[in-house]
């Protein structure tokens, strides 16, 4: 019964944790937490503060460095600082998310771990090819042929 309701505090916490209505004081208190994945959570919410967010990105777990660099709330220069960490899986992870800013990712494309530069310019030209099909510069050109008065068909090339 004791392990059930340390298990259920423990969730309690993960929850409280990820959520927006979640104080900045609590979240101060979860980071300290010697559970992983609550100092995951507190990394990921994006209204931790600055404070925290800094000593999550010295954490020794790589994933919670990692929630840390991908929080859409985490200025640059801890990103920066992050993208130099010395665990490739915390880099490689930045190298993956799709808000890395590109000048970051074009800092992670020269990493010496070869995991870390192909992920890196691989989510670097993805966004550039999203980029481009979000354009307005539409190839494809329209046109009804008329078999007819009663059935035009659409067509296109």
């Amino acid at each position: 019964m004791l392990r059930a309701n340390l298990y259920a505090n423990k969730l309690a916490d993960y929850i409280k944790a990820g959520s927006n209505t979640c104080s900045p004081k609590l979240l101060s208190e979860l980071a300290h937490s010697e559970v992983d994945l609550i100092r995951i959570r507190v990394a990921e919410n994006p209204r931790t503060p600055l404070e925290i967010l800094e000593i999550l990105a010295a954490d020794k777990n790589a994933d919670v460095k990692i929630a840390v660099g991908t929080n859409p709330s985490t200025p640059e220069h801890i990103r920066y600082a992050l993208a130099f960490d010395a665990d490739p899986n915390v880099r490689l992870g930045l190298a993956e998310d799709m808000s890395t800013p590109v000048e970051l990712l074009e800092k992670l494309a020269d990493d010496t771990n070869p995991y870390v530069s192909c992920r890196a310019a691989q989510t670097k030209e993805y966004i550039g090819a999203r980029a481009q099909l979000n354009s307005f510069d539409c190839h494809r050109f329209f046109h009804w042929p008329s078999m007819g008065m009663d059935h035009p068909e659409l067509k296109y090339a």
